[in-house]
């Protein structure tokens, strides 16, 4: 009992702190232990929601909604695999509506494994780190960058020319950019002018993705990767991942680490490119081969 009076008489901060290295589940659990405990945990920053088939006692969304509605501050961090999401989509959008409404958002990461669910992503004007997959957004219509964005990973997303275009020119304090983007509706062509970029990861999933590196001086290392061989069959299709992969790489010819998949370098090797790889890169600390 000793033990318990001395937490409880710790500052409310430290005590919201260590209630935020607890599963969400648990941290809710504590507002049994006394009055003093009994709307602590509301004041959590955010949390991590798990909406997958194996996860524990916060797997509907029912319970989600719940928990931010509830929360009182602003919501710093939110974290959700909502692979449960398919029969209930508009969930998601709600979710993301309701954080905004609590402002102070600085990481989202959102995990829908395979079922690409339709958001539009509010202007979270404080949003440091992106982590998106398998979902389709679109940005609103007066979108003009994360101001504060710092890191950016989507992976399997599908999003319009036009508003990846904007995410990359509007968020100037990008450091690390991972795209892997779903675009079959037309080609998609990029540029990056990111003057403080210093980690890239670029694919070219197909014949109609095009990069370009406007600027970006401080960049470091460069993962560029292009899809497996059974995604474009036919050989016209590899010559065209092949140049494309090359003028991108040319562009970044001073970063001092670069990785290639192996479907990349397969093509390289097929068309007799390798020298040319070197000559580009001569400056590079390290070249490696990956298989991803």
């Amino acid at each position: 009992m000793a033990g318990a009076d001395r937490i409880s008489a710790l500052p409310e901060e430290t005590m919201v702190s260590i209630l935020s290295l607890l599963p969400i589940a648990d941290a809710v659990r504590t507002s049994v232990l006394s009055h003093s405990w009994r709307h602590l945990w509301t004041l959590l920053p955010g949390f991590h929601a798990d909406l997958s088939p194996r996860s524990g006692p916060i797997r509907r969304p029912e319970n989600v909604d719940r928990i931010l509605s509830s929360l009182r501050g602003p919501i710093r961090h939110f974290s959700l695999n909502c692979s449960l999401l398919g029969s209930q989509p508009l969930y998601l959008q709600h979710f993301l509506d309701l954080i905004f409404q609590k402002e102070g958002l600085c990481i989202l990461s959102l995990q829908c494994s395979g079922l690409l669910v339709r958001v539009q992503l509010p202007y979270f004007y404080s949003l440091e780190n992106i982590d998106l997959s398998w979902i389709i957004i679109s940005l609103p219509s007066d979108f003009c960058g994360f101001k504060q964005l710092t890191s950016l990973k989507l992976h399997r997303v599908d999003i319009s020319q036009q508003d990846i275009q904007s995410l990359i020119d509007g968020s100037k304090k990008l450091t690390s950019i991972q795209l892997c983007i779903r675009h079959y509706k037309q080609p998609l062509s990029l540029t990056f002018n990111c003057p403080l970029l210093r980690y890239l990861r670029f694919n070219f999933r197909d014949e109609d993705v095009q990069g370009r590196i406007v600027s970006a001086p401080c960049i470091e290392s460069t993962h560029v990767t292009a899809c497996t061989v059974r995604y474009i069959p036919r050989l016209e299709d590899l010559v065209s991942v092949g140049a494309a992969s090359l003028k991108f790489i040319a562009d970044i010819a001073h970063v001092s680490h670069l990785s290639l998949n192996f479907c990349l370098l397969m093509i390289i090797v097929e068309f007799d490119c390798t020298n040319f790889l070197l000559c580009t890169t001569k400056n590079a600390i390290s070249i490696k081969s990956t298989s991803f």
